[in-house]
């Protein structure tokens, strides 16, 4: 015998849609300050007991999110004018009339500040001092330091 058997065929209608070029783009945070080199800050010499010296400095955001930021002190070199925290150097640290910080320059620490924009600046004011307790062991010494500022993104947020 004979047999035959048919396919079935069918046509069915498609469409489609898209969502063309779709992107995301991460933000830059960054940040500067006025006083970036070596001994912009402070460099003075001949200090006696009594000395002071008032400094500022001006932290911009030059990125494009928002932070806050905060700061901290280190020191390669470890002299009487660093290890002494009653009669080596001290600072008051201040934003405005707030002060943020007062006692021996090797313990300064700089609290989380508020929100900086993007683009905007925040200014600190560093008043040295060089106590009049100053010891007779503490001359012809020099004393390093270095300021770290340390920026911190705000909260990611729905977007």
């Amino acid at each position: 015998g004979l047999t035959a058997t048919a396919e079935r065929t069918s046509a069915n209608f498609t469409a489609t849609s898209t969502n063309p070029s779709n992107t995301f783009g991460s933000a830059t945070l960054s940040m500067s300050n006025d006083k970036p080199n070596a001994n912009d800050l402070v460099n003075v010499t001949n200090l006696v007991p009594g000395d002071t010296m008032a400094r500022s400095v001006t932290i911009t955001n030059t990125g494009n999110a928002g932070f806050t930021y905060t700061g901290s002190i280190s020191a390669v070199a470890n002299t009487a004018l660093w290890a002494d925290t009653t009669n080596g150097l001290q600072v008051t640290v201040k934003r405005g009339a707030t002060v943020l910080y007062t006692g021996a320059l090797k313990n300064m620490s700089i609290p989380a500040s508020g929100t900086i924009a993007a683009g905007a600046t925040d200014t600190l004011t560093f008043d040295f001092a060089f106590p009049s307790s100053g010891t007779n062991a503490m001359q012809g010494l020099t004393q390093d330091f270095t300021i770290t500022y340390t920026a911190t993104q705000l909260a990611g947020s729905a977007k």
